[in-house]
Protein backbone atom coordinates (compact mmCIF):
# COMPACT_ATOMS: atom_id res chain seq x y z
CA UNK A 1 0.00 0.00 0.00
CA UNK A 2 1.74 3.16 -1.26
CA UNK A 3 0.56 6.66 -0.42
CA UNK A 4 1.75 10.23 0.16
CA UNK A 5 1.54 11.81 3.60
CA UNK A 6 2.14 15.53 4.13
CA UNK A 7 4.35 14.88 7.18
CA UNK A 8 6.10 11.66 6.15
CA UNK A 9 6.06 12.16 2.34
CA UNK A 10 6.17 8.97 0.22
CA UNK A 11 5.25 5.94 2.29
CA UNK A 12 4.58 2.24 1.83
CA UNK A 13 2.85 -0.11 4.28
CA UNK A 14 3.47 -3.80 3.61
CA UNK A 15 1.99 -5.36 6.77
CA UNK A 16 -1.11 -7.17 5.49
CA UNK A 17 -2.88 -7.09 8.85
CA UNK A 18 -2.43 -3.32 9.11
CA UNK A 19 -3.67 -2.90 5.53
CA UNK A 20 -6.82 -4.90 6.37
CA UNK A 21 -7.55 -2.57 9.27
CA UNK A 22 -6.93 0.53 7.14
CA UNK A 23 -9.30 -0.76 4.44
CA UNK A 24 -12.09 -1.52 6.92
CA UNK A 25 -15.19 0.67 6.36
CA UNK A 26 -14.85 2.16 9.86
CA UNK A 27 -11.41 3.55 8.92
CA UNK A 28 -12.48 4.59 5.44
CA UNK A 29 -15.37 6.61 6.95
CA UNK A 30 -12.97 9.03 8.66
CA UNK A 31 -11.48 10.03 5.30
CA UNK A 32 -14.45 12.40 5.15
CA UNK A 33 -14.14 13.76 8.69
CA UNK A 34 -11.82 16.73 8.99
CA UNK A 35 -9.83 17.55 12.12
CA UNK A 36 -11.14 21.11 12.03
CA UNK A 37 -14.76 21.56 11.05
CA UNK A 38 -14.29 25.30 10.66
CA UNK A 39 -10.99 24.90 8.82
CA UNK A 40 -12.55 22.46 6.35
CA UNK A 41 -15.85 24.24 5.75
CA UNK A 42 -14.81 27.89 5.79
CA UNK A 43 -11.10 28.54 6.23
CA UNK A 44 -10.22 26.02 3.48
CA UNK A 45 -6.62 25.68 4.67
CA UNK A 46 -6.68 22.99 7.33
CA UNK A 47 -7.29 20.10 5.00
CA UNK A 48 -6.19 17.26 7.30
CA UNK A 49 -8.73 14.51 7.95
CA UNK A 50 -9.06 12.16 10.91
CA UNK A 51 -7.85 9.40 8.56
CA UNK A 52 -4.69 11.37 7.71
CA UNK A 53 -4.10 11.97 11.41
CA UNK A 54 -4.59 8.30 12.38
CA UNK A 55 -2.18 7.12 9.70
CA UNK A 56 0.25 9.83 10.80
CA UNK A 57 0.14 8.71 14.44
CA UNK A 58 0.69 5.12 13.29
CA UNK A 59 3.68 6.10 11.13
CA UNK A 60 5.21 8.11 13.95
CA UNK A 61 4.88 5.24 16.42
CA UNK A 62 6.22 2.75 13.88
CA UNK A 63 9.19 4.99 13.06
CA UNK A 64 10.19 5.16 16.71
CA UNK A 65 9.80 1.44 17.38
CA UNK A 66 6.65 1.37 19.50
CA UNK A 67 5.28 -2.12 20.11
CA UNK A 68 2.72 -3.42 17.62
CA UNK A 69 -0.25 -2.92 19.95
CA UNK A 70 0.63 0.73 20.48
CA UNK A 71 1.02 1.29 16.74
CA UNK A 72 -2.45 -0.19 16.15
CA UNK A 73 -3.93 1.83 19.02
CA UNK A 74 -2.58 4.92 17.26
CA UNK A 75 -3.99 3.80 13.94
CA UNK A 76 -7.55 3.44 15.27
CA UNK A 77 -7.60 6.05 18.04
CA UNK A 78 -9.95 8.43 16.18
CA UNK A 79 -12.02 5.79 14.39
CA UNK A 80 -15.16 6.58 16.40
CA UNK A 81 -14.91 10.32 15.85
CA UNK A 82 -18.19 11.97 15.01
CA UNK A 83 -18.89 13.96 11.89
CA UNK A 84 -18.03 17.65 12.28
CA UNK A 85 -15.39 16.69 14.88
CA UNK A 86 -15.74 18.64 18.14
CA UNK A 87 -18.95 20.41 17.12
CA UNK A 88 -20.80 17.35 18.43
CA UNK A 89 -19.60 18.12 21.94
CA UNK A 90 -21.09 21.61 21.74
CA UNK A 91 -24.25 20.33 20.11
CA UNK A 92 -24.96 17.80 22.84
CA UNK A 93 -23.56 19.77 25.78
CA UNK A 94 -26.89 19.61 27.57
CA UNK A 95 -27.22 15.88 27.12
CA UNK A 96 -23.67 14.61 27.39
CA UNK A 97 -21.39 16.29 29.89
CA UNK A 98 -17.89 15.74 31.20
CA UNK A 99 -16.41 14.13 28.09
CA UNK A 100 -16.20 14.42 24.34
CA UNK A 101 -19.30 12.89 22.71
CA UNK A 102 -17.21 10.63 20.45
CA UNK A 103 -15.17 9.33 23.41
CA UNK A 104 -18.35 8.22 25.16
CA UNK A 105 -19.41 6.33 22.03
CA UNK A 106 -15.96 4.88 21.28
CA UNK A 107 -16.43 1.32 22.54
CA UNK A 108 -19.98 1.05 21.18
CA UNK A 109 -18.90 2.14 17.69
CA UNK A 110 -15.78 -0.04 17.81
CA UNK A 111 -17.96 -3.10 18.32
CA UNK A 112 -20.96 -2.19 16.13
CA UNK A 113 -18.76 -1.26 13.15
CA UNK A 114 -17.17 -4.73 13.11
CA UNK A 115 -13.66 -3.39 13.66
CA UNK A 116 -13.49 -5.12 17.05
CA UNK A 117 -14.12 -8.52 15.44
CA UNK A 118 -11.61 -7.90 12.65
CA UNK A 119 -8.83 -6.99 15.08
CA UNK A 120 -9.62 -10.09 17.15
CA UNK A 121 -9.56 -12.27 14.01
CA UNK A 122 -6.14 -10.83 13.15
CA UNK A 123 -4.76 -12.14 16.43
CA UNK A 124 -4.75 -9.02 18.58
CA UNK A 125 -6.54 -8.29 21.85
CA UNK A 126 -9.16 -5.76 20.67
CA UNK A 127 -10.15 -4.51 24.13
CA UNK A 128 -6.53 -3.65 24.89
CA UNK A 129 -6.39 -1.22 21.96
CA UNK A 130 -9.42 0.71 23.24
CA UNK A 131 -7.61 2.08 26.26
CA UNK A 132 -5.20 4.41 24.53
CA UNK A 133 -4.08 6.23 27.68
CA UNK A 134 -2.18 3.15 28.78
CA UNK A 135 0.06 3.67 25.74
CA UNK A 136 2.36 6.45 26.91
CA UNK A 137 3.92 7.16 23.52
CA UNK A 138 0.48 7.61 21.95
CA UNK A 139 -1.23 9.62 24.71
CA UNK A 140 -0.19 11.62 27.76
CA UNK A 141 -1.06 14.86 29.48
CA UNK A 142 0.06 18.39 28.73
CA UNK A 143 2.63 19.92 28.87
CA UNK A 144 4.32 16.74 27.61
CA UNK A 145 4.31 15.54 24.01
CA UNK A 146 2.93 12.33 22.50
CA UNK A 147 2.26 10.84 19.08
CA UNK A 148 -1.28 12.23 18.94
CA UNK A 149 -0.20 15.79 19.86
CA UNK A 150 2.94 15.67 17.71
CA UNK A 151 1.13 14.53 14.59
CA UNK A 152 -1.80 16.95 14.51
CA UNK A 153 0.41 19.96 15.32
CA UNK A 154 3.00 19.11 12.65
CA UNK A 155 0.22 18.35 10.16
CA UNK A 156 -1.64 21.62 10.82
CA UNK A 157 1.63 23.56 10.93
CA UNK A 158 2.39 22.40 7.39
CA UNK A 159 -1.12 23.00 6.06
CA UNK A 160 -1.18 26.52 7.52
CA UNK A 161 2.40 27.25 6.41
CA UNK A 162 3.58 27.96 9.94
CA UNK A 163 6.17 25.23 9.42
CA UNK A 164 8.27 24.41 6.38
CA UNK A 165 9.11 20.88 5.24
CA UNK A 166 12.67 21.40 6.51
CA UNK A 167 11.42 22.40 9.98
CA UNK A 168 9.23 19.31 10.20
CA UNK A 169 12.25 17.17 9.36
CA UNK A 170 14.24 19.04 12.02
CA UNK A 171 11.56 18.28 14.63
CA UNK A 172 11.36 14.58 13.71
CA UNK A 173 15.15 14.26 13.71
CA UNK A 174 15.30 15.88 17.15
CA UNK A 175 12.75 13.47 18.69
CA UNK A 176 13.87 10.48 20.75
CA UNK A 177 12.19 7.95 23.04
CA UNK A 178 13.42 7.99 26.62
CA UNK A 179 11.87 5.70 29.26
CA UNK A 180 8.83 5.12 27.06
CA UNK A 181 8.03 8.78 26.41
CA UNK A 182 8.81 11.22 23.61
CA UNK A 183 11.42 13.84 24.46
CA UNK A 184 13.73 16.00 22.38
CA UNK A 185 17.48 15.67 22.05
CA UNK A 186 18.12 19.38 21.45
CA UNK A 187 16.65 22.78 22.26
CA UNK A 188 16.31 23.89 18.62
CA UNK A 189 13.94 21.09 17.58
CA UNK A 190 11.96 21.42 20.81
CA UNK A 191 11.55 25.18 20.28
CA UNK A 192 10.48 24.79 16.64
CA UNK A 193 7.75 22.33 17.56
CA UNK A 194 6.60 24.15 20.69
CA UNK A 195 6.44 27.61 19.10
CA UNK A 196 4.42 26.09 16.25
CA UNK A 197 2.03 24.61 18.82
CA UNK A 198 1.79 27.99 20.56
CA UNK A 199 0.93 29.77 17.28
CA UNK A 200 -1.67 27.13 16.38
CA UNK A 201 -3.40 27.69 19.72
CA UNK A 202 -3.14 31.46 19.50
CA UNK A 203 -4.41 31.82 15.95
CA UNK A 204 -6.57 28.72 15.46
CA UNK A 205 -7.37 26.19 18.21
CA UNK A 206 -8.03 28.83 20.86
CA UNK A 207 -9.10 31.67 18.59
CA UNK A 208 -12.26 33.74 18.83
CA UNK A 209 -13.30 32.57 15.36
CA UNK A 210 -13.04 28.90 16.20
CA UNK A 211 -14.80 29.34 19.56
CA UNK A 212 -17.67 31.25 17.96
CA UNK A 213 -18.02 28.74 15.14
CA UNK A 214 -17.97 25.66 17.38
CA UNK A 215 -20.53 27.13 19.77
CA UNK A 216 -22.80 28.72 17.17
CA UNK A 217 -22.65 25.81 14.74
CA UNK A 218 -23.14 23.48 17.70
CA UNK A 219 -26.35 25.35 18.52
CA UNK A 220 -27.44 25.05 14.89
CA UNK A 221 -26.91 21.31 14.96
CA UNK A 222 -28.67 21.01 18.32
CA UNK A 223 -31.64 22.84 16.77
CA UNK A 224 -31.53 20.52 13.74
CA UNK A 225 -31.61 17.45 15.99
CA UNK A 226 -34.48 18.87 18.06
CA UNK A 227 -36.45 19.52 14.87
CA UNK A 228 -35.69 16.07 13.48
CA UNK A 229 -33.65 17.37 10.54
CA UNK A 230 -30.72 15.39 11.94
CA UNK A 231 -30.76 12.16 13.89
CA UNK A 232 -28.20 11.10 16.45
CA UNK A 233 -27.12 8.29 14.12
CA UNK A 234 -26.10 10.92 11.54
CA UNK A 235 -23.09 11.72 13.72
CA UNK A 236 -21.57 8.42 12.69
CA UNK A 237 -21.74 9.19 8.98
CA UNK A 238 -19.30 11.87 7.80
CA UNK A 239 -18.89 15.62 7.31
CA UNK A 240 -20.04 15.67 3.70
CA UNK A 241 -23.20 13.64 4.33
CA UNK A 242 -24.17 15.66 7.39
CA UNK A 243 -23.52 19.12 5.94
CA UNK A 244 -25.37 18.22 2.74
CA UNK A 245 -28.33 17.13 4.84
CA UNK A 246 -28.34 20.54 6.53
CA UNK A 247 -27.97 22.41 3.23
CA UNK A 248 -30.85 20.49 1.63
CA UNK A 249 -33.14 20.91 4.60
CA UNK A 250 -36.55 22.47 3.97
CA UNK A 251 -36.25 24.19 7.34
CA UNK A 252 -35.71 27.86 6.41
CA UNK A 253 -34.23 28.77 9.78
CA UNK A 254 -31.45 26.24 9.25
CA UNK A 255 -30.74 27.52 5.74
CA UNK A 256 -30.65 31.13 6.92
CA UNK A 257 -28.40 30.13 9.83
CA UNK A 258 -25.95 28.45 7.44
CA UNK A 259 -25.96 31.60 5.33
CA UNK A 260 -24.46 33.58 8.23
CA UNK A 261 -21.10 31.88 7.71
CA UNK A 262 -19.68 33.97 4.88
CA UNK A 263 -16.78 36.28 4.06
CA UNK A 264 -18.64 39.30 5.47
CA UNK A 265 -18.37 37.86 8.97
CA UNK A 266 -15.52 39.11 11.18
CA UNK A 267 -14.85 37.57 14.58
CA UNK A 268 -12.32 38.84 17.11
CA UNK A 269 -11.56 39.12 20.83
CA UNK A 270 -13.10 42.14 22.54
CA UNK A 271 -12.81 42.38 26.33
CA UNK A 272 -14.71 45.68 26.55
CA UNK A 273 -17.79 44.93 24.47
CA UNK A 274 -18.13 41.18 23.82
CA UNK A 275 -21.18 39.50 22.33
CA UNK A 276 -20.33 36.22 24.06
CA UNK A 277 -17.83 34.99 26.62
CA UNK A 278 -16.71 31.42 26.10
CA UNK A 279 -14.53 29.22 28.31
CA UNK A 280 -10.89 29.49 27.24
CA UNK A 281 -8.96 26.23 27.12
CA UNK A 282 -5.26 26.86 27.72
CA UNK A 283 -3.07 24.40 25.86
CA UNK A 284 0.69 24.76 26.19
CA UNK A 285 3.43 22.23 25.51
CA UNK A 286 6.67 22.40 27.45
CA UNK A 287 8.49 19.27 26.32
CA UNK A 288 11.35 17.55 28.08
CA UNK A 289 14.81 17.68 26.55
CA UNK A 290 17.50 15.08 27.25
CA UNK A 291 20.94 16.64 27.29
CA UNK A 292 24.00 14.81 28.66
CA UNK A 293 21.82 12.34 30.49
CA UNK A 294 19.64 14.91 32.25
CA UNK A 295 16.05 15.93 31.53
CA UNK A 296 14.88 19.53 31.62
CA UNK A 297 11.85 21.39 30.27
CA UNK A 298 12.20 23.69 27.28
CA UNK A 299 11.12 26.64 29.45
CA UNK A 300 14.08 25.91 31.73
CA UNK A 301 16.54 25.96 28.85
CA UNK A 302 15.08 28.76 26.71
CA UNK A 303 14.36 32.13 28.32
CA UNK A 304 12.55 33.18 25.13
CA UNK A 305 10.11 30.28 25.38
CA UNK A 306 9.66 30.81 29.11
CA UNK A 307 8.58 34.40 28.42
CA UNK A 308 6.23 33.33 25.60
CA UNK A 309 4.29 30.86 27.74
CA UNK A 310 4.30 33.04 30.87
CA UNK A 311 2.87 35.98 28.91
CA UNK A 312 0.24 33.72 27.34
CA UNK A 313 -0.83 32.39 30.76
CA UNK A 314 -0.92 35.89 32.24
CA UNK A 315 -3.16 37.17 29.44
CA UNK A 316 -5.60 34.29 29.95
CA UNK A 317 -5.70 33.97 33.74
CA UNK A 318 -9.51 33.91 33.78
CA UNK A 319 -9.71 31.19 31.14
CA UNK A 320 -12.29 33.33 29.36
CA UNK A 321 -12.55 34.23 25.70
CA UNK A 322 -14.61 37.40 25.04
CA UNK A 323 -15.85 37.27 21.45
CA UNK A 324 -17.27 39.96 19.18
CA UNK A 325 -19.01 39.16 15.88
CA UNK A 326 -19.71 41.76 13.20
CA UNK A 327 -20.83 41.67 9.58
CA UNK A 328 -19.12 44.04 7.18
CA UNK A 329 -21.18 45.96 4.61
Amino acid sequence: MKFYDIVWEEQEISNKKVIQIIKHPAMQRIKKIWISTYGYLYDLKRNATRYDHCLGAYLLLKHFGARDEEQLAGLIHDVSHTALSHVSTYAFLGKYTGAEFHEMQHEKFYVSSGLHDLIKALGYEPDLLLHEKQFTLLENDLPDICADRLDYALRDGLHLQILSRQQVRQVLKGLIVHKNEFVFSNVEAAFTYSFNFFLLNLMYYGSATEAHFNNDFGNLVKYAVKNKVLRESDWFTDDIYLTNKLKKSKNMKIRAWLGKYNNRMAVYEDKENPDEIYPKKIRIVDPKILIKGSLARLSELSSAYEKIINDYKKNHEKHELPVKVIYRD
